[in-house]
């Protein structure tokens, strides 16, 4: 479930995926004409971050198998991108490639000396469309005077049944993975994302030693 949904937040973002659509559709017919795809904003933005809340952002990319005109693409590239603020980076494979960015949108273009454009990618600075969510610690599935005989509350959940480090969700906020620390949502290192405790298997009670 996600927080209550920001007031104008998705108009604002779809206004700004428009504007990313046109910027790139104009540059392309610039330095390709005719050889880039018309497409229109798809309907739903991508998740770029599972954290709470979602980050969602749209992005286009276009790939080229060979465009004409390689020579000069490099310099004609730097001049539609006049208004950018740009760095230029040179591969050991002799393309360079233009990152540019500009009021919350990123550019990428790939130029091989003999392909010509290869590869442009652009996306939008992420944004959020909902409020934080607010976790709640859920009732207990057990109360002490509803431990069967021969049974004891759980010393770990007190009578939860959930785990307790997520509350029976499966995830938490954060922490770290094989790819470094991450912000988003992580499975629950105690539960394994079974969302149960973990020493009574969800029952509040475990028998008693």
């Amino acid at each position: 479930m996600a927080g209550e949904e920001i007031p104008g937040a998705r108009a604002e973002l779809r206004r700004r995926g428009e504007r990313l659509f046109a910027e790139v559709a104009e540059l392309l017919e610039a330095l390709v004409p005719g050889m880039a795809p018309v497409v229109g904003l798809p309907e739903h933005p991508d998740i770029t971050a599972f954290g709470n809340p979602l980050s969602f952002a749209y992005h286009r990319q276009v790939a080229f198998d060979r465009t004409p005109d390689a020579a000069d693409l490099p310099a004609r590239a730097k001049a539609a991108l006049a208004d950018w603020q740009v760095t230029v980076e040179h591969t050991d494979s002799g393309s360079t490639v233009l990152h540019a960015w500009r009021d919350g949108m990123t550019l990428r273009l790939h130029l091989n000396p003999v392909r010509g454009l290869t590869l442009c990618r652009a996306d939008l600075e992420p944004m959020a469309l909902h409020l934080p969510e607010e976790f709640v610690r859920p009732e207990p599935l057990l109360a002490p005077e509803n431990v069967r005989p021969g049974h004891e509350l759980c010393p770990e959940c007190e009578g939860l049944g959930w785990c307790e480090r997520c509350w029976g969700r499966g995830w938490t906020m954060g922490g770290v993975t094989w790819g470094g620390r991450t912000e988003g949502q992580v499975r629950c290192g105690d539960c394994l994302g079974s969302r149960a405790c973990p020493f009574c298997r969800g029952a509040g009670e475990r028998p008693r030693r």
